[in-house]
């Protein structure tokens, strides 16, 4: 199996990519000179995993609306496809969050454009919708209680575990958070 993911060289996406052999992903970040933020390189990463043959796509890195563009885009060619999946890291905030927060109308826009697709019945590609509560990362360092969070790891083998599911089965949203350790 072929995986792609943006952001993958900290927090969720490396502890996803660390899952791999490093032969089987496909990483996207602005180290590896991809940044989301620009148009020209979301096709490019759209291109880039059709043309590396990738059997799935985990759409992690956060930079506006640019997850909403880089999922519709990529299920437009994976529609019909029932041997992709595309995996949205969103957030827990979508429930609870504060709306005036960029971020929580963001997420909220890519889990609406997500469960519209995963509602949709002609669709063949697997769309899987993870909703984090706090992950640790350097995103969180400092921000938020450190008993309260996430370890990368334990998100990425819950991730692993929907993967794993057999064709036919789909996790079509999946939250998770730690209340306590």
């Amino acid at each position: 199996m072929r995986i792609a993911i943006t952001g993958h060289t900290k927090g969720i996406g490396k502890a996803i990519a660390d899952l791999y052999y490093t032969d089987e992903v496909v990483g996207f970040s602005r180290s590896n000179g991809y940044d989301i933020s620009n148009p020209v390189d979301i096709g490019r990463i759209v291109n880039t995993v059709m043309d590396q043959n990738c059997d799935v796509f985990v759409n992690n890195a956060y930079n506006g609306t640019a997850q909403i563009t880089i999922f519709e885009t990529l299920l437009k060619h994976w529609l019909q496809d029932a041997t992709k999946t595309i995996i949205n890291i969103n957030s827990r905030t979508i429930y609870n969050g504060p709306n005036q927060r960029q971020y929580t109308t963001d997420k909220k826009l890519l889990r609406s454009s997500a469960v519209t697709a995963i509602r949709d019945v002609e669709r063949k590609c697997r769309v899987i919708n993870i909703n984090p509560g706090y992950v640790e990362t350097d995103m969180t360092s400092n921000v938020h209680n450190e008993y309260n969070m996430l370890a990368p790891e334990q998100l990425a083998n819950m991730i692993k575990w929907c993967l794993d599911q057999p064709q036919g089965i789909e996790v079509g949203e999946l939250s998770v958070w730690c209340t306590t350790l």
